[in-house]
């Protein structure tokens, strides 16, 4: 069994640890509810209410390709290596793929979980930033395309909360500005190509004008990914 440990990458278009998992046979997904990190982090309610819609709509795109989704309690991320080893060894996975984070704490995290994972006789594929860099040197790096659908499994998917302890959901106003899904996403896109992408070293500056991509919200949970922007922008350029 494969494991796909979903972080900032709520997608299936373009997910590189996605498409290998599913490359190399039967996948489930993960993503771990930390809400005592992120409080530690400072992260905003709105934030982690993003979080959970993109993931409510991750989910329906899962299921369309019959890949799992479970969701995982671990408070902090001290506890990620316990948690995700236990899952390891309860649906008898042998290889878990993730795409690599940068952050110091996230590096932290990741290294323990590797570690404990090894140990386990567990391997761990990360993507890597090296690769990233060879890519571009040889051309424009290459979207991913999502996986096809796999034979359905005998795991069900977990419901995704709505609302985690700590984080009040904010008005519905908030909410209204800044839909989730990848649809959503790409939507933004074309119409930052088609509308604005022109004038945007004029308009970007005035906050009277919608001049920008308004995708940073889109990116940082990655929703859609920096290779999709770059093949949009570089598109609308021939």
């Amino acid at each position: 069994m494969q494991l796909i440990w979903l972080r900032n990458d709520l997608r299936v278009h373009d997910n590189t640890a996605l498409a290998a998992a599913c490359s190399r046979g039967p996948t489930l997904a993960v993503w771990l509810v930390s809400p005592g990190q992120w409080l530690a982090h400072d992260d905003a309610p709105c934030k982690v209410d993003f979080w959970l819609r993109n993931l409510h709509s991750l989910r329906q795109s899962l299921d369309a390709l019959n890949i799992p989704l479970l969701i995982v309690h671990a408070d902090q991320w001290a506890d990620a290596p316990r948690v995700l080893l236990a899952l390891c060894r309860q649906h008898a996975v042998s290889t878990v793929h993730l795409n690599e984070e940068y952050g110091v704490h996230e590096q932290r995290r990741d290294q323990a979980v590797q570690q404990a994972l090894r140990q386990a006789d567990i391997q761990v594929f990360s993507q890597f930033r090296k690769v990233c860099y060879e890519r571009l040197h040889l051309g424009l790096p290459s979207r991913v395309s999502a996986p096809a659908a796999q034979a359905r499994l005998a795991i069900a998917s977990d419901t995704v909360p709505t609302q985690v302890a700590g984080f009040e959901t904010p008005p519905d106003a908030l909410r209204t500005l800044w839909p989730a899904g990848e649809d959503e996403a790409a939507r933004r896109l074309a119409r930052f190509v088609d509308e604005a992408i022109e004038d945007y070293p004029v308009q970007r500056d005035l906050p009277a004008v919608p001049g920008t991509s308004q995708l940073s919200a889109y990116l940082a949970a990655g929703v859609i990914s920096p290779r999709q922007c770059l093949h949009a922008a570089l598109a609308c350029n021939f």
